[in-house]
């Protein structure tokens, strides 16, 4: 079952790519939500962590489908995320939850100085999109306190980075300049991560 969803995760993320680049709005709108769907069936339902993390899943299938051309309600798919990112921060508290304040230093300067690149061009957006980026910081930073748990908590802090990076090239163009391919490696980025955070799952995890 798990090696037919990996390849259909595979397969599916490869027809979303072609059909964007061909600029076939159809088959990219129908195959742009099914990697995450085959995550969510494929999520062991054993313990808090991972129900924690297919309710990450759920709103952040529900933030694809909100961010489509076809739907286009920014706002609200940002919102979306936004509660994903929360469940994530809750599932990565419950793998280790000191307070390790000195390390979210980095994490911080990170996001302020990026919202600071962007800030001239973010218009009215600029409280929601400056609330949003707390929220992804402070999720990178805890799954980074996590990290030294265990492997799958490892996986879970590069399926977090990718994630992040996603979000980032995402902010970029749509608020500073569009780049070329962007929306595949937005994509390609945002499918890892998720894989990623995925994978961390399927670990023996008592919590």
């Amino acid at each position: 079952m798990k090696k037919t969803g990996y390849i259909l995760f595979v397969l599916i993320a490869l027809v979303f790519t072609i059909a964007h680049a061909f600029e076939n709005s159809l088959i990219s709108t129908i195959s742009k939500t099914i990697p995450l769907i085959i995550l969510i069936f494929l999520v062991p339902r054993k313990s808090i962590y991972n129900k924690l993390i297919i309710l990450g899943f759920v709103f952040s299938l529900a933030g694809d489908v909100l961010l489509m051309e076809t739907v286009d309600k920014f706002i609200y798919g940002l919102v979306a995320f936004l509660i994903a990112h929360v469940f994530y921060i809750l599932a990565f508290l419950k793998k280790d939850n000191k307070a390790e304040l000195l390390s979210s230093i980095p994490f911080y300067i990170y996001g302020v100085v990026f919202f600071w690149f962007l800030r001239t061009s973010l218009g009215e957006m600029a409280i929601p999109v400056a609330v949003y980026m707390l929220i992804i910081t402070t999720m990178l930073w805890r799954s980074f306190v996590q990290r030294n748990v265990g492997t799958a908590e490892k996986w879970a802090l590069w399926g977090a980075v990718l994630f992040t990076l996603s979000d980032s090239m995402i902010a970029i163009s749509k608020f500073y300049e569009p780049f070329y391919l962007a929306s595949t490696f937005i994509m390609l980025t945002y499918w890892g991560g998720q894989f990623l955070i995925y994978w961390s799952t399927l670990y023996k995890n008592e919590n």
